[in-house]
Parts: structure tokens; C-alpha cells; sequence
């Protein structure tokens, strides 16, 4: 019986943490400085470390982010980069595209 109850409980405790864990939603931003200039970060993405290049800008282009320019900063979700190297080791080529539908890379333009 004592078995059965602690299963019980475990079971309503997984549960209850998938269910509570908040949603990336790249609407809500926090401030972070890079190379010497403000951004909106969402919070729970990851920023390059540099202001995008020319190269960086394209490729986010084409996977769907069209709103990269000059003088951006690439960010993406928590886990996409746990997503990106599976994708690549996997041999799946759009994996970026996917992201990009689904909200979880981007850029970010300078605070003005």
C-alpha cells in the first residue's frame, strides 16, 4: 500500500511541474548589453555574444526571420540549440526554418 501511495504521489508531482512550467513567449524581454549596446532580449533566449554578422543576417533571412538587419543581435530559445544540434546530427537541414515558424530564434534591434 505505502508503495501505491508513493507512486501516487510522484506521479501527481510530475504532473503537476510539466503542467506549471512557464511558456517561452519572445514578447517578454528584458534589457541586456551587448557589445556596448542595449537589447530586448527575450527572457529565457540565449544572445550571440556579437552583433550579428552580414553572413548570420542571411541565413536567419532565409530560414523566415526577415526582421534581422545590421547592428542586430541573434537570440534563440533555451532549448533550441539542444534542437539544433540534434536536427544536424539527424541530417535535418531545416531545422532553423522550424524555429523560425515556431517563434523560438530571432533578432533583436538596438534600444534606442
Amino acid at each position: 500500500m505505502k508503495t501505491v501511495t508513493a507512486i501516487a504521489a510522484a506521479a501527481l508531482l510530475i504532473a503537476g511541474c510539466a503542467q506549471t512550467e512557464p511558456k517561452f513567449d519572445p514578447a517578454v524581454t528584458s534589457v541586456q548589453t551587448i557589445d556596448g549596446k542595449k537589447f530586448n532580449i527575450p527572457e529565457g533566449a540565449k544572445p550571440s555574444p556579437h552583433l550579428a554578422t552580414k553572413k548570420e543576417i542571411e541565413f536567419y533571412k532565409k530560414s523566415g526571420v526577415s526582421d534581422c538587419k545590421q547592428g542586430d543581435v541573434l537570440w534563440d530559445a533555451r532549448d533550441a540549440q539542444a534542437k539544433i544540434a540534434k536536427a544536424i546530427k539527424e541530417g535535418n537541414p531545416n531545422i532553423h526554418k522550424e524555429l523560425a515558424q515556431k517563434g523560438l530564434i530571432g533578432c533583436a534591434h538596438p534600444v534606442k
